[in-house]
């Protein structure tokens, strides 16, 4: 009976030994996979910050090239911008006040159904 139980316990301790080195394994591929991806994201990083190097020096030898032509796209970008903000905000002003407009309506028709009901006798 000792043997058949010691062999039990032996069957769950390879069992166990088994999943345990699953799991490290598992735990050495996730060290693999979070190093490739940092490196990734390194590697992205950097090329990004290349990457706008090189706009950053292209644009600044347009801008020495055609300094005024840009200054006047500017300005004309910054007149557009005012005019769709300015748009905007009065948009959003007049929904503003519809919206008010209507939960004020809404609220004094409440209010009416609150009064006719109180005047509804109980018998």
């Amino acid at each position: 009976m000792k043997k058949l139980r010691e062999n039990t316990n032996d069957r769950e301790r390879a069992a166990y030994n088994q999943r345990i080195m699953e799991k490290e394994s598992q735990l050495d591929k996730m060290k693999e996979n979070r190093k490739e991806v940092e490196n990734s994201l390194y590697q992205l990083d950097e090329d990004f910050r290349r990457g706008f190097h090189q706009l950053r020096m292209l644009s600044d030898e347009n801008i020495r090239e055609a300094q005024t032509g840009i200054f006047q796209e500017d300005q004309r970008n910054e007149e557009l911008e005012r005019g769709f903000r300015q748009k905007v905000q009065v948009t959003k002003e007049q929904f503003s006040h519809v919206f008010q407009k209507e939960i004020h309506r809404i609220d004094d028709e409440r209010e009416e159904l609150y009064k006719q009901r109180s005047e509804i006798p109980w018998d």
